[in-house]
């Protein structure tokens, strides 16, 4: 409100400036911007007419109204042309500009109807972010430079809270036992094989056949309880017979889990496409100056733990704006093992 008790709108007060729509209250139209637009493109009334389609005493009204709309001389003849004043100059140089505004933002729409630009917010557990998420970033990169995309990595269990918190369009992991399954469409993508590692100088690295029993008498580090490879491996052991282990560290930090492990002779169970990242790149615990013990390497473990393969989830009720459409198509095409074409 003002101080007369007035509020800000009947003052006419629009972003700050005192009368800030006043012309467009008046009747001034985007006919009348385009006319002005014209008239200084091409000096001449006739001209002006044919690149707006109509006729020229359509377009001297459309003049005249503008005129009368901001109480000046926009336009005057000169010889067989018309050239605009100093006010009509003036007004023509915003007109292009709110003219190429307006072109930009039906621009965007486009691309944003067809996904070429916008923003898309996916979640992935850490496998499945390094060997689908990433490349499909790298493509967007590409072929749709105008898409922003957003990625949050962590457990299956806060992936669905944050799906269904509307912070991310998808995710790419499991559907926890939890969940309620016809909230949430899920799509089958990929196997994930578990592997467990160990630092380079780890004694059981210098073993050529390595049981469960050996790994689970040193300490572990593992996702957070209820996590769903935490429980892929407490199954196998359960099922196994095989005892826990005596120290567990829980963390859902990657990059402390593998800090822990080279800084000491605890094992972890991670994707396998993480194992053999780490394993590619073994100077990359080095560069971190994560511990004497260099590089995380696969331990040949004669034992396999099996866990429930990727999907592709999102909400049941929710179409995928045509950004993430996009990105998931783009998943779709890096995985191998996909087995169904129709879209999510």
């Amino acid at each position: 409100m003002t101080g007369d008790g007035r509020s800000f709108a009947s003052r006419g007060w629009v972003g700050g400036t005192e009368h800030g729509d006043r012309y467009v209250k008046k009747g001034l139209r985007l006919g009348h911007l385009r006319l002005l637009q014209a008239l200084k493109l091409t000096g001449a009334l006739s001209r002006a007419a044919e690149v707006l389609a109509t006729s020229q005493p359509a377009a001297s009204r459309l003049l005249a109204e503008a005129e009368q709309i901001t109480g000046v001389k926009l336009a005057e003849r000169a010889g067989r042309g018309m050239t605009l004043t100093l006010y009509g100059h003036s007004l023509a140089e915003r007109a292009t500009l709110i003219l190429q505004e307006l072109d930009e933002a039906e621009r965007e729409i486009a691309n944003l109807k067809t996904g070429l630009s916008g923003s898309v917010s996916i979640g992935a557990v850490t496998g499945a972010a390094m060997e689908y998420v990433l490349p499909a970033i790298r493509q967007t990169r590409v072929t749709h430079p105008g898409v922003q995309v957003h990625v949050e990595v962590n457990t299956s269990d806060q992936l669905t809270l944050a799906l269904d918190a509307g912070r991310i369009d998808f995710f790419i992991g499991r559907l926890p036992d939890t969940a309620s399954p016809r909230h949430y469409d899920a799509k089958y993508l990929d196997e994930e094989p578990i592997t467990l590692v160990a630092r380079a100088q780890h004694p059981l690295t210098r073993q050529s056949d390595v049981t469960m029993e050996d790994c689970v008498a040193y300490d572990w580090v593992m996702q957070p309880e209820g996590s769903m490879l935490r429980l892929a491996v407490e199954s196998y052991l359960r099922h196994a017979g095989i005892a826990y282990p005596a120290k567990v560290l829980s963390t859902s930090s990657v990059l402390l889990m593998m800090i822990a492990v080279t800084q000491s002779n605890a094992i972890t169970a991670v994707a396998r496409p993480v194992a053999e990242f780490f394993a590619a790149n073994p100077n990359l615990a080095g560069a971190a100056k994560m511990g004497p013990g260099g590089a995380l390497v696969p331990l040949k473990v004669d034992q396999e733990i099996s866990i429930a393969p990727y999907s592709i989830i999102k909400l049941a009720n929710r179409r995928l704006p045509p950004v993430a459409q996009n990105f998931l198509g783009m998943v779709r095409a890096i995985s191998k093992s996909w087995s169904d074409p129709s879209q999510i």
